[in-house]
């Protein structure tokens, strides 16, 4: 099987390092420079300088059977549908802002495999979720996850693995919730959470929207009277971003910047960028917690610890190493069935489940539950 990774930032380059041990893995961006720091580390993978939005594009697509989607957001549904509408199955952790389960219909049609929101959180998350939901009677779901840098750089005291107009999106984004079955609509960075764990110390969480398709996307999930996700942090730094936004810094009003013009959204991202790049040689971790309430009034607890290794930071290795799991199931055909499937949904098989489980742990990802 051919695969095409699209995007070469840090989750991709990894994405693309892991599976080319197996399969004959290309990489697409338009950044030749980009691309040339991912061939110095690794020679198996194959190369292809191109624009997504360049006609020849689906031209050269069209050759691969698999694609996993590591472009931002905001580009993240249109070049999904065009995948689906060449027939071209999919692992998407672009993380976009419309709802993928619009194009199921399209996909069931062109007979192709999407698994969607396939990262740490949602995705590693989602199939936990699925997982436990089909094994016990659910009230209540909490889960907070977030990646930060081992050695605190006040004031911000974070450090973002990607893009920080990604960033700000997850800050910016009204955080959907689900109370007392129904869903709700809450402001991010709200209903902080201050909380301490051993060995990592004092944190804070706030909501933010990660729910995503949990929400609509699973008829077993759907009895859960109450869903909540939340960002975690080091204490302070919901207020350093509200901060921001009450200044009008993160809105979508047109400024002159360097000659040109671009907005206010665009324009802090550039300037939050020097101050949040996480620096090769600057170790973090990922830290997520799953606590799932039963009707008994008793708790399951996931938690989920990762930190820097190989070079590869841990938002990078949790997010594609999951990934790189479901992008197995589907090659291995573990997977067969055509159409949207979410993560939650294949959690609620065993089969799934302990494949994936099982993948990252062999790779040294920290999963626990009680």
């Amino acid at each position: 099987m051919q695969i095409a990774v699209i995007g070469s930032g840090m989750v991709g380059s990894l994405i693309a390092t892991e599976l080319s041990k197996e399969y004959d893995t290309t990489v697409f961006d338009k950044s030749e420079k980009n691309l040339n720091e991912l061939l110095n580390n690794n020679k198996n993978i194959k190369l292809k300088v191109m624009d997504v939005n360049d006609v020849l594009f689906e031209n050269e697509i069209n050759n691969y059977q698999l694609a996993i989607n590591c472009l931002p957001g905001f580009m993240g549904f249109n070049i999904l549908e065009k995948l689906i509408t060449l027939g071209i199955s999919c692992t998407d952790i672009s993380f976009m802002p419309e709802n993928c389960l619009e194009l199921s219909d399209l996909a069931l049609k062109n007979k192709c495999t999407i698994i969607p929101d396939a990262g740490v959180a949602p995705g590693l998350s989602n199939l936990i979720i699925g997982h436990i939901v089909a094994n016990n009677d659910i009230t209540k779901i909490r889960t907070m996850v977030g990646g930060l840098p081992k050695k605190k750089k006040p004031p911000w005291n974070y450090k973002a693995p990607f893009s920080p107009i990604d960033v700000i999106e997850e800050y910016t984004r009204p955080a959907r919730i689900k109370e007392n079955g129904l869903i709700e609509i809450r402001d991010a960075l709200t209903d902080i959470q201050n909380f301490e764990v051993e060995g990592i110390g004092e944190l804070e969480a706030f909501l933010t929207d990660g729910l995503r398709t949990l929400l609509n996307s699973d008829k077993n999930i759907a009895k859960i009277p109450n869903l909540l996700e939340y960002t975690i942090r080091y204490p302070g730094h919901a207020q350093l971003v509200k901060d921001l936004i009450n200044r009008g810094d993160f809105s979508d009003e047109i400024v002159d910047f360097n000659g040109g013009k671009i907005t206010k959204k665009e324009k802090t991202s550039l300037e939050l960028f020097d101050e949040w790049k996480l620096s090769k040689d600057e170790e973090e971790f990922t830290f997520m917690i799953i606590i799932a309430t039963k009707k008994d009034g008793s708790e399951i607890n996931y938690t989920v610890y990762d930190e820097t290794r190989e070079g590869w930071s841990s938002m990078a290795r949790t997010t594609g190493l999951t990934a790189c799991a479901f992008s197995k199931l589907i090659i291995e055909n573990n997977i067969s069935k055509s159409g949207i499937l979410c993560p939650e949904t294949l959690g609620q098989d065993k089969k799934n489940y302990d494949f994936v489980l099982n993948f990252l742990k062999e790779r040294k990802i920290r999963i626990n539950h009680n």
